[in-house]
């Protein structure tokens, strides 16, 4: 079972659209997928809750507490679990770090997402420092195109923080968030360069055998 988690201390990055997206377009190839929502505000849940009946999509489960995490994941059988984190470093997101095989450090085109993600990597660089092992990578979010701001964060030369930078990004699409507030994916609507992107997040990370 492979843990995947799109996490950032800074709340608004999409990480509740790159996760309910990756977790469907996961299932959506066979696989048994469970989406858990360890954020507060419960966005991947209200997603769920807001799903058409009868819609293929991955089971949300939501967690609290660490000792939750825990206890949801012994009881699971699956071949991916996708969570989706709080906005702050706080117990829930170190407890989920900790679980994780894959974090997804999901920014958008801005200085404030980047600057911080600084503590998001600190949670990271923590658990390698005590001999754990996870892989990590940022994945741009909202990019809009043809812009100087989106060019720059894309390009990656303010990335000093040793993790690797996703070649796919997620673009600034009116698919995600109508995706989001209808309780589908991007999948079950029309906008092919949305389904794509997705897609390319999927297929590299694949190929880098992180999943």
């Amino acid at each position: 079972m492979k843990i995947i988690t799109t996490i950032n201390e800074k709340g608004g990055t999409g990480k509740s659209t790159i996760a309910t997206n990756l977790a469907t377009a996961l299932h959506r190839k066979g696989k048994r997928v469970v989406l858990i929502d360890a954020d507060p505000q419960g966005t991947a849940t209200d997603w769920r809750a807001a799903s058409p009946e009868g819609a293929d999509l991955p089971e949300v489960l939501a967690v609290g507490k660490p000792q939750e995490l825990d206890a949801a994941l012994r009881g699971l059988v699956a071949d991916f679990v996708v969570i989706d984190t709080p906005a702050r470093a706080s117990y829930l997101a170190a407890a989920v770090v900790r679980v994780s095989d894959v974090a997804l450090i999901v920014l958008q085109p801005s200085g404030a997402d980047v600057w911080a993600s600084a503590a998001t990597v600190k949670l990271i660089q923590s658990r390698l420092d005590a001999g754990g092992q996870i892989d990590a990578a940022f994945l741009v979010n909202r990019a809009v195109a043809n812009t100087k701001l989106a060019k720059i964060i894309k390009d990656g030369d303010w990335n000093g923080y040793g993790f690797d930078q996703l070649t796919s990004t997620v673009g600034n699409r009116t698919a995600f968030a109508q995706a989001l507030s209808d309780g589908v994916s991007v999948f079950d609507l029309t906008d092919a360069a949305a389904q794509s992107e997705i897609n390319q997040v999927i297929t590299e990370l694949e190929a880098a055998r992180w999943l």
